[in-house]
């Protein structure tokens, strides 16, 4: 495991002499260490209810399941195997199964086939899995079943349900019409008024039969917003809706998942999907969403731009592995390049990966030493790389371990579940030890799951995304190997400040040096931190950051030694990176606004075809040229455009540069060009990352074919800032690559 511990402690001696000069004093601040992680970007490694799933029949007895003879299309020839081993194989973790109930719409469910599940979700448990469930009274035609005996079949299958909840990620709504995918029944018409209470009642009745803890996932967004605008559901209720697709990217609308109409009024499919987007709990957590593809691929593309797009914007946490292959394959033949912390990688591996949470330790301080029955501190900094948050309640524990004696510390302020994508904080925690044996332990951060009879199985933990610290017999994360608690021993003293300071900085590079520093054992290297982040971890005492961002920079750099103690850091040393020197454009240039043609009183571009402006705050509305480049200065109104008017299929990258006044302008306009318009922010770049407008000059480079765009009849570039956004956005160039 690659750490470090940084130490600061006031001297015990001086507070004394104070106090004995001077009379009493503030207590000295207790010592505390900083733990810096190395991240781990490209492993794929299970963890508990997130990833890919595979189906089979958890109720195997032909006698109660006419379903189980294999003969199901889209099931593997496995699908009776409660060992589950290819599933294992495949390292996942969820598996689904129906529940189907087709000889039983008429009459009670027989005590068999309770007994059947009973003991097919005891195997789940002893395989370390869990399962995703959905009762279905027929496969592929309609279903008439009384709302009563639904509600029958709710009240004898919910015993089960409770008991085995440790066991269950969640429940798919189900029951209704074909496949229990609310269609092909007469309670499933989004538009008929006069069958929402019926739908309703029977969501009610899955969750008040349900332990609290578990979810539910409604198959199309229009029903959740029938439920949390049409009917009395409570906050608590909504809390556990969340939403399964079984058509992702079949094609523009996923196959009718998004293009219901409701009596509650009409909404097109952007608004559906963009209530998909804002999908929240109460607490601020996100809700379960899943699913499946279907034999249709009208919405996938080569790239694999539109897969990471809506699983990211979406927040997936599970889908089916087995179902269905024109999507699943193209996938796995699909490269996609490296971009931000993702490596290159097939687009499967790259899903697999991110299905989900995958939570990455930065950085964690806390108390060291320690003692046994005081106060104990700890924080710190990590990130999400997934694309969701852990859905279900976990609890969080410190583990101090030492081989002999384990004390499990629960954190009770922390709830994982917060943990969404992006750059995450735990705030400073305070907790008491128990009275601990005094020595030195391991520090570990345990995750377990939050069924009590699950927490000794690691198969439940989750592991985080760092490399040497995940203990797979133990399934907790190590976040130092030596804690003193107690009576110190050894080496229990940090090294001396080193002195920083910097040379000339050449382009974005920036040479630094420092004075060696000195430890009562001895220095085994040093850190050095650009603005607060470690960019390094040299054994010398000289480094050169190279690629350098333009701007001004603060680095301070830190001694380290063999027990992984870190000094304080060194004094603060700041310097200024200059904005490399712009290359014109190449390519076909639209313009580079260098004042030829004039701009606006020529409007005309660089390829001689129209362009100007209107409703910007500055140049009488059509925006300023000057120092060749287009400043667009906007409030919620501005417009831009540029004729291209011609073929432009011989050039891949459509390529503006451009800076914002304040960074992040991105959200607060649209691109128009060759039939796509989309925010700018929602555009897609090689590797599936997305633009971000920082306040120095870059060339933002879009893949025409993936973004949609037709390059053999790009017609009109336009900027449109009706967005809710106010700044200055200035264009340096924009080109055809």
């Amino acid at each position: 495991m690659q750490h470090t511990l940084r130490v600061r402690a006031a001297a015990v001696a001086a507070a004394v002499l104070a106090l004995s000069l001077i009379g009493p004093v503030r207590p000295a601040a207790a010592a505390t260490a900083t733990v810096a992680f190395t991240g781990d970007y490209a492993t794929v490694f299970t963890n508990p209810e997130r990833g890919f799933h595979n189906r089979y029949e958890i109720i195997n007895d032909p006698a109660v399941n006419d379903y189980a003879s294999n003969t199901i299309p889209g099931f593997n020839p496995d699908m009776l195997d409660r060992t589950f081993a290819r599933a294992k194989a495949d390292g996942d973790t969820l598996i689904h199964s129906y529940v189907h109930l087709d000889k039983y719409q008429t009459s009670d469910l027989p005590q068999p086939l309770l007994d059947n599940l009973t003991t097919g979700l005891a195997a789940i448990r002893a395989q370390g899995l869990k399962i995703v469930l959905r009762v279905a009274y027929v496969w592929d035609g309609y279903s008439a079943v009384t709302e009563p005996q639904m509600e029958r079949h709710i009240d004898q299958l919910a015993p089960v349900l409770s008991a085995n909840a440790d066991v269950i990620m969640h429940l798919e709504a189900g029951f209704f019409g074909a496949w229990g995918e609310w269609h092909s029944s007469p309670y499933t018409a989004s538009s008929e008024e006069s069958q929402a209470p019926v739908r309703a009642a029977l969501v009610k009745k899955l969750l008040t039969s349900t332990p609290a803890s578990m979810p539910v996932a409604i198959r199309y967004p229009i029903f959740n917003y029938e439920f949390a605008h049409g009917t009395t559901m409570t906050t608590q209720d909504l809390d556990r809706l969340g939403f399964h697709d079984d058509c992702f990217l079949a094609d523009s609308a996923d196959m009718g998942t998004y293009d219901q109409n409701s009596w509650l009024g009409w909404f097109d499919v952007a608004q559906k999907k963009q209530w998909v987007y804002d999908y929240a709990t109460s607490t601020g957590g996100n809700k379960i969403v899943g699913g499946e593809t279907c034999n249709a691929s009208g919405g996938n593309d080569a790239a694999g731009v539109n897969a990471q797009y809506e699983l990211g914007h979406q927040h997936w946490t599970e889908i089916n592995e087995d179902y269905a292959a024109v999507n699943t394959d193209l996938w796995k033949s699909t490269a996609v390049a490296a971009a931000g912390s993702d490596p290159a990688e097939t687009l499967f591996t790259r899903i697999k990966r991110k299905l989900g949470y995958r939570l990455r330790l930065t950085d964690a301080t806390f108390s060291s030493p320690a003692a046994p029955g005081a106060a104990f501190t700890f924080s710190a900094h990590l990130s999400n790389d997934g694309y969701a948050g852990i859905i279900k309640p976990r609890p969080v524990y410190l583990v101090f371990d030492d081989g002999t004696h384990r004390y499990n510390v629960a954190l009770p302020g922390v709830d994982p579940r917060t943990w969404k994508p992006g750059a995450l904080t735990v705030p400073t925690q305070t907790v008491t030890l128990p009275a601990m044996v005094s020595g030195s332990y391991k520090l570990a951060l345990w995750l377990p799951d939050q069924a009590a009879g699950l927490r000794a199985n690691p198969a439940y933990s989750v592991r985080l995304a760092n490399t040497g610290t995940w203990d797979a017999a133990k399934g907790y994360n190590v976040l130092a190997g030596a804690v003193s608690v107690g009576a110190c021993t050894g080496d229990c003293t940090a090294p001396t400040v080193p002195t920083l300071s910097a040379g000339t900085v050449n382009g974005q590079s920036v040479p630094l040096s420092w004075s060696g520093a000195t430890d009562n054992v001895g220095v085994t290297g040093y850190r050095v931190y650009r603005d607060g982040t470690a960019v390094a971890t040299p054994t010398g005492t000289s480094y050169t950051d190279t690629n350098v961002p333009a701007g001004s920079h603060t680095y301070t750099v830190t001694a380290r030694d063999a027990a992984g103690y870190e000094s304080p850091a060194s004094n603060p040393v700041t310097v200024t990176v200059n904005a490399p020197t712009q290359p014109p454009p190449v390519g076909l240039v639209l313009d580079d606004f260098d004042g030829t043609p004039a701009y606006p009183s020529a409007a005309k571009n660089d390829l001689g075809r129209w362009t100007g402006g209107n409703c910007f705050l500055n140049g009488s509305g059509n925006g300023v040229v000057a120092g060749g480049s287009l400043a667009l200065q906007y409030n919620n109104c501005g417009w831009f455009g540029s004729d291209v008017g011609q073929d432009v299929s011989g050039y891949t990258y459509l390529v503006l540069r451009i800076k914002g006044a304040s960074g992040g302008e991105q959200a607060h306009f649209s691109l128009s060009v060759g039939g796509t318009t989309k925010v700018f922010g929602d555009f897609t770049l090689d590797g599936g990352g997305h633009p971000a407008i920082t306040t120095a000059y870059q060339d933002i480079r879009l893949p025409m074919v993936a973004n949609g765009i037709n390059r053999a009849s790009p017609s009109q570039l336009a900027l449109g800032f009706w967005y809710g956004g106010n700044s200055t956005v200035t264009v340096d160039s924009i080109s055809f690559q």
